[in-house]
C-alpha cells in the first residue's frame, strides 16, 4: 500500500498534467462538433413571394370570392347568451343598460331603430354626418370593421370577424 502511494505521489505533477490535457481535448472536440453542425448543417430554403394555384393543364386557378353572408339566415340561428358573450368585447368602451351614462363610447340601450348620433356623446363628424336610423343591417356592416362602413370614425375596434358574432350582438342589442 505504502508502494502505491508513493508511486502515486511521484506521479501527482503528470496525473495533473494529464488532466489537464484530457479537459481541453475534450473542449476541442465538442467545439469543433458543435462548429461542424452550425456550418455544415443544410439551412432550410426560404421561398419569396407567393404560390400561384395551378390546375392540371397548367393554368393558373381563379380564386373563389368569399360567399356573401346573409344577415336574415344568421339571425334566424341568433342566440341572446352568444351575443351578451360576445357583447363583453364591446362593453369595454359602451354601455348598454337603460340610463347608464356612456363611457368611452356611447350607450347602446335602443340603438337598433335610434337615429346615429342621437344620444348625448361627443360622436365624430363622419358619424354626424353620416344620418339615418341604425338598423340591423347598418349595425351588421359597422361592427364587421368599423374604419371600412365609416371612415373618419372615433371607434378603433379593428370588428367582429364572424357574421355569427355579429348576429348574435345585433340579437342582443335588439333586446335591449
Amino acid at each position: 500500500m505504502k508502494k502505491i502511494k508513493k508511486i502515486l505521489e511521484s506521479q501527482k505533477e503528470n496525473l495533473e498534467v494529464l488532466g489537464k490535457a484530457l479537459g481541453i481535448s475534450a473542449a476541442v472536440a465538442i467545439f469543433a462538433v458543435v462548429f461542424a453542425n452550425v456550418t455544415y448543417n443544410e439551412k432550410p430554403v426560404v421561398k419569396r413571394g407567393f404560390e400561384i394555384p395551378v390546375s392540371s393543364d397548367g393554368k393558373p386557378v381563379a380564386k373563389q370570392e368569399e360567399k356573401v353572408v346573409d344577415l336574415a339566415t344568421m339571425m334566424a340561428t341568433a342566440d341572446f347568451d352568444r351575443g351578451a358573450k360576445v357583447f363583453k368585447k364591446c362593453a369595454t368602451c359602451h354601455s348598454v343598460g337603460k340610463g347608464e351614462a356612456a363611457k368611452v363610447g356611447p350607450n347602446l340601450y335602443g340603438v337598433v331603430g335610434r337615429a346615429r348620433g342621437a344620444t348625448a356623446f361627443s360622436y365624430s363628424d363622419a358619424m354626424k354626418a353620416k344620418g339615418g336610423a341604425w338598423d340591423a343591417e347598418s349595425i351588421n356592416a359597422f361592427i364587421t370593421k368599423p374604419k371600412d362602413y365609416l371612415p373618419g370614425t372615433k371607434m378603433g375596434f379593428a370588428g367582429l370577424k364572424k357574421p355569427q358574432d355579429r348576429a348574435d350582438v345585433i340579437l342582443y342589442l335588439q333586446k335591449q
